[in-house]
């Protein structure tokens, strides 16, 4: 609509503007544009001042000019086409790489320090302590990850309170209950199942020393 309306009002605007234009050009001031209100505030209170301020900004100001004459620059720098030919043959002189193989990916996106300072630790690690804690909070204690893992216990303490690895939840259907079915419920199962077959070994390994006194009976 606006292009339609502009396409319109076209020649009403170009209408004898050769003889406009002649118009302006031909005077022999042109308007000056009208000013600030607080600009006019300004020249007024300038010009109460210094009444001769406008006569003083047209004249020459002869000291002026002959301080300018007594400044000067001395540059002691290098051209710039110089120092950009010296970096251009830096570059010539530098190396390739060697290694032209893609970039392993790391399994946290980044890669892992191979020493690890005092109180420090690495993602790897703290989801490794923080899932067994949300497992076995009774036995992972903030007190042996510390110990195991050269930390303070402070600050283990505020990792497990804000921090948690992620659970899958399924809601509720008509077919089954809510259940959570994330990391942490497998790593309970297996913990469960790891437990099971500790007690069974312990309880084989008590039922050897009777078998070999009846054998040596």
């Amino acid at each position: 609509m606006g292009a339609l309306v502009s396409k319109a009002l076209r020649p009403i605007k170009s209408f004898n503007i050769e003889n406009r234009a002649h118009q302006v050009i031909s005077k022999e001031k042109p308007e000056v544009a009208p000013r600030y209100p607080s600009t006019a505030e300004e020249l007024k209170r300038v010009h109460e001042i210094d009444p001769e301020l406008d006569s003083k900004l047209d004249k020459k100001d002869t000291e002026l000019d002959a301080r300018l004459k007594d400044v000067y620059v001395t540059s002691y720098g290098k051209p710039e086409d110089d120092v950009t030919k010296e970096k251009q043959q830096k570059g010539l002189e530098r190396p390739l790489p060697q290694n032209r193989g893609l970039v392993p990916d790391f399994d946290f996106g980044l890669m892992e320090p191979a020493k690890i300072p005092y109180g420090k630790t690495t993602l790897r690690h703290a989801i490794d302590y923080i899932s067994s804690h949300q497992v076995n909070p009774e036995e992972v204690t903030a007190a042996k990850i510390a110990h195991e893992y050269k930390m303070k216990e402070e600050d283990v303490e505020n990792i497990l309170k804000y921090f948690r690895t992620y659970d899958v939840y399924l809601p509720e259907t008509k077919q089954a209950p809510a259940v959570f079915a994330g990391p942490s419920e497998l790593r309970k199962q297996l913990y469960k199942s790891d437990v099971k077959k500790i007690v069974g070994k312990s309880s084989t390994e008590e039922e050897k020393p009777e078998q070999i006194k009846n054998v040596s009976n």
